[in-house]
């Protein structure tokens, strides 16, 4: 079968295919490679394109194994799972290089939840993370908000720490400042989302 004829394939049915032909990552690749690499721009503007191109290819190699091993189940489109692994790999590279990123893990009831395994993230999961990006964008450069969330969320630094760093006069003023931020980036995050949808 030559290559083109796999244009017509769904997702699903280029996964199995995927699994004994390593060809069809050609495929996969001229459908996803654009997208990917715009995301991945979006997380880290600072990245070179040369970077970028390598945590994509690692996020193929990690498709062809898994589709290879039998071991991916997509719950999802693949365009979304792909983002999440290259935005795992990413996360990955950088943890290696001891940068960070600006982009929280959130877990709290009154905030879109984002998670490191890239096997759980669906579409939603992917504007969900847009939005928050965007929220936290718009909150630099206005107040403790922007480095607060960064360092609670992202560098997980306890809220001593936190206090100290800003120079507030107690921990529960570093944890009632954090709350009224998280409160404030749900609200960008809510208002952004209403404008993808």
């Amino acid at each position: 079968m030559s290559l083109p004829a796999y244009d017509s394939l769904t997702d699903n049915e280029l996964v199995a295919l995927l699994a004994t032909n390593q060809a069809v990552l050609r495929i996969i690749r001229r459908r996803t490679v654009d997208y990917s690499l715009n995301f991945l721009r979006k997380m880290y503007p600072q990245a070179t394109d040369d970077v970028l191109t390598d945590v994509y290819h690692d996020a193929l190699i990690i498709l062809y194994e898994k589709a290879r091993d039998g071991e991916l189940v997509l719950t999802a489109s693949l365009q979304t799972y792909l983002n999440a692994v290259c935005r795992y790999q990413l996360l990955n590279r950088l943890r290696r290089e001891g940068k960070t990123l600006p982009i929280l893990s959130i877990d709290n009831d009154s905030l879109p939840g984002i998670t490191d395994h890239a096997d759980t993230i669906g579409e939603e999961d992917t504007d969900k993370i847009a939005a928050i990006v965007k929220g936290l964008e718009r909150m630099k450069g206005k107040g403790d908000c922007y480095e607060l969330l960064l360092m609670v969320y992202y560098g997980k630094q306890p809220m001593k720490v936190v206090a100290q760093h800003f120079g507030y006069s107690s921990e529960q003023v570093a944890k009632n400042k954090s709350y009224h931020c998280r409160e404030t980036l749900r609200t960008l995050a809510q208002n952004f989302l209403k404008k993808l949808l």
